[in-house]
Order: C-alpha cells, then sequence, then structure tokens
C-alpha cells in the first residue's frame, strides 16, 4: 500500500511539475491552477504513503530511501504554506520539481527494514527527526526562491526578458520569500539538533557523537546562523543572500546524504 501511494504521488507531483513548467511558457492562467490542483492531490497521496509508513513500520525513517521520501514530503508542505502565504503559485515550478527528485530518488533505492535499538524508541527521536526535516524542508525552498530571484535578476538585466520574466514573482517577492524560508528554517534546525544532543547524553551519556550527519549538520547551523545575522543586522539581500542561500542548501543535502559516507557514526545512514 505505501509503494501505491508513493508511486501515485510521484505520478501527479511529475504531472504537476510537467503543468507548471508549461504555465511558464504560455499564459498561465488555467494552467497554472491545474499544476496547483495536481500537486495538492500529489501531497495527499504522499501523505497517505508516509501515513501508511509510520502505520506499519512504527518509527521515523531509518535509511535514506525512507528519509528522501519524508524530506520530499515536509518539502511539500512548506511549499504549500509558503504558496497560500504569499498567494503565488509559479513558486511551485521551482519547488515541485525538487520533489519529483527526492521523491524519485526514494523509489529507486532499495527498500530496507531497519529496527531501532530500544534505547531510541523514545519521543526525542521523533522530535529529533520531525524539526530537522522541517528546517531542511525550509532551507530546500530557500534554494528555490534564490534560483528563481537569480533567473529573474538576470532576465532583467538582459535586453529581451521574454515571458518568463512576466511568470516569475517580482524580485522583492522572491527575497521575502528566501528570508521567509531562512527565519522559519532555523529556529526548527536549532531545536532539531538541541534535541539530538540531548538524546545523545540520554541514550549514549554523551552530548556528541561527533560522526559526519553531525559534524557537518554543526557546520551548515553556523553557515545559516551567519547568513540569517547578517540578512537582519547587515542588510544582507538580493543577490548575494541568494547565492549564499543556494551553497547553504548544497551544506544541507551534503549533511544529511554523504557526510556519514566519511565519517560513520551513531546516524544509521
Amino acid at each position: 500500500m505505501e509503494l501505491t501511494f508513493t508511486y501515485l504521488a510521484l505520478l501527479f507531483y511529475l504531472s504537476a511539475s510537467l503543468a507548471y513548467m508549461g504555465s511558464l511558457a504560455t499564459r498561465p492562467g488555467k494552467l497554472l491552477r491545474i499544476a496547483g490542483l495536481l500537486g495538492r492531490v500529489g501531497f495527499v497521496l504522499h501523505t497517505g504513503a508516509v501515513a501508511v509508513h509510520l502505520y506499519q513500520q512504527g518509527r521515523p525513517p531509518a535509511n535514506l530511501g525512507d528519509w528522501l521520501s519524508f524530506y520530499a514530503w515536509a518539502t511539500a508542505a512548506v511549499y504549500i504554506i509558503a504558496e497560500v502565504y504569499y498567494k503565488s503559485k509559479v513558486i511551485g515550478s521551482f519547488a515541485i520539481p525538487l520533489v519529483v527528485l527526492l521523491l524519485g530518488a526514494s523509489a529507486a533505492l532499495p527498500k530496507t527494514i531497519e529496527t531501532l535499538s530500544p534505547p531510541l524508541k523514545n519521543f526525542g527521536v521523533w522530535a529529533h527527526v520531525i524539526l530537522t526535516l522541517l528546517g531542511n524542508a525550509a532551507f530546500a525552498l530557500a534554494c528555490c526562491g534564490a534560483l528563481m530571484y537569480l533567473v529573474q535578476e538576470w532576465l532583467l538585466k538582459s535586453r529581451h526578458p521574454g515571458v518568463l520574466f512576466e511568470r516569475l514573482p517580482s524580485l522583492k517577492l522572491l527575497d521575502d520569500l528566501c528570508h521567509f524560508s531562512l527565519t522559519l528554517g532555523f529556529p526548527l534546525l536549532t531545536l532539531g539538533l538541541l534535541s539530538g544532543v540531548l538524546l545523545s547524553y540520554s541514550v549514549w551519556g554523551s552530548l556528541l557523537s561527533w560522526d559526519g550527519r553531525q559534524i557537518w549538520s554543526t557546520v551548515t547551523w553556523v553557515f545559516y546562523a551567519v547568513l540569517l545575522h547578517r540578512r537582519l543586522a547587515g542588510g544582507w539581500r538580493g543577490r548575494r543572500a541568494a547565492i549564499l542561500s543556494i551553497i547553504g542548501f548544497c551544506g544541507v543535502v551534503f549533511a544529511t546524504m554523504l557526510a556519514n559516507l566519511l565519517i560513520r557514526g551513531t546516524h544509521a545512514f
């Protein structure tokens, strides 16, 4: 049942992505509304897949395939919140393809059944995973907004911006989207890391285990702390902030998918 919901969600997300891309090249009205509807149906089906997984497994994601599926779901959820808040469906033309990429990679990976050791079967694990996932999802949306900002800025400076310039949101809205995503993601990631530290102390008796994910997640947290501080206090906005948001998301991808290949530790993947 979980796989059925997952593949159906992937199909609707992919259809939504194609509709979003089409809306950028043609008159956006009806096609953009269809894209939004397809994306929401995909999210509902994806929610069903996540619910079935939680019911059957009774645990948070314990392998990379599960984590990518949950991450795709969280990214779609944060995107829908931003779309409703900013009343701009065209943001989905960058966000939903990212969801397709994440969920597609999850579906392609082998499904292994992992079990948590008894000390880890507690509320602290759930808090750590949920907060970290939502924080990273907000950073994914910030990256999408930053990419759109750079494209729109490039079009604005070109002599013949074309139809895409008219379809994309204004630079101000995209910069505000990045700011909103950062101010949402940073406290969530902070709470996620703190809950992980407390969990490590309660289970292993040490605040830090210094595995690859923990080290690089801390580096990423410091990077976003500096970026957010400079946006609030130093006026870092526009192109500079967009580029740094993209770099920060690359750090998130490395920390969550590749860091443990270099330094193994307590994280399962």
